[in-house]
């Protein structure tokens, strides 16, 4: 294995973030891994022990089997070709990255089978759109979501969700902070709501993200102002819509004005 002083790869903000959430000592595994920078990095630097690397095909593997070589990497990293979570033995790693895909997608590779998925005990999730859908998964199965982040990479604003395994799996622990489930209070109500619904999409625990939440949030009501304008500007008029798109403002200026005000209570203290 390469020293970590010769290792030189500089993840992206996106990718750092990702990798920051990955806890010293856990197993990994990162389905749909592309290039493989984030296992490789974490390997490199020994915060993982062992990795594996999955695709879903030898040539899309390829890529990340190319990272590791330019480091001479040898024993300890995986490689893995199958379609999402059947990769991985029940419970072999501890933490599984998903990012970059559809939200509906790691949805989809989540619920395939449940009890499979249960025995991984921490998820780090990154949709590239659809995290609403993704979210109502996640809260109808018990999973709590112990962070989510918001990053910058390029003109996009990616989320990044991360989620622990329903607590009958393993018993929770007072004394682990990674137990703190976000949802706590707005699970059951959440639960009601649509996948697209906007507190699915942007849910009332946004106002804790870590990360540019008034650029994110700006986003978000810049788009729903949009939208209410093409509604009012459409020549059979849904009045219905016009409604439910005014509601949508109002709840997302809400968290907007708790995000500021708590920002102002950090500068004040």
């Amino acid at each position: 294995m390469a020293q970590i002083d010769e290792f030189r790869m500089k993840l992206s903000d996106r990718m750092q973030v990702i990798a920051d959430h990955v806890t010293p000592g856990e197993r990994l595994a990162d389905i749909g891994t592309d290039h493989g920078q984030i296992p490789v990095w974490l390997f490199a630097r020994g915060i993982c022990p062992g990795v594996i690397l999955a695709d879903i095909s030898e040539g899309s593997l390829r890529k990340a089997k190319e990272t590791a070589a330019a480091y001479q990497f040898g024993s300890g990293l995986s490689f893995r070709v199958g379609d999402g979570l059947q990769v991985l033995e029940p419970a072999e790693v501890d933490t599984v990255i998903i990012a970059g895909m559809g939200g509906k997608l790691i949805r989809e590779i989540l619920g395939r089978d449940p009890a499979h998925t249960k025995t991984f005990r921490k998820f780090i999730l990154q949709p590239r759109k659809g995290a609403g859908p993704l979210r109502k998964w996640l809260l109808e199965n018990g999973y709590r979501i112990i962070c989510e982040d918001v990053v910058r990479e390029g003109r996009f604003l990616p989320e990044i969700i991360t989620a622990v395994r329903p607590p009958e799996t393993e018993g929770p622990s007072a004394a682990d902070p990674e137990v703190t489930d976000l949802a706590a209070g707005f699970r059951e109500e959440l639960c009601r709501y649509h996948e697209e619904d906007i507190r699915l999409r942007v849910p009332p625990w946004t106002v804790r993200a870590h990360g540019p939440l008034e650029d994110y949030l700006d986003l978000r009501i810049g788009q729903e102002e949009l939208r209410l304008e093409n509604l009012r500007r459409a020549r059979n008029r849904d009045l219905k819509e016009e409604e439910a798109a005014e509601e949508n403002l109002r709840y997302l200026r809400a968290l907007q004005a708790q995000t500021d005000a708590g920002a102002l209570q950090q500068e004040t203290i």
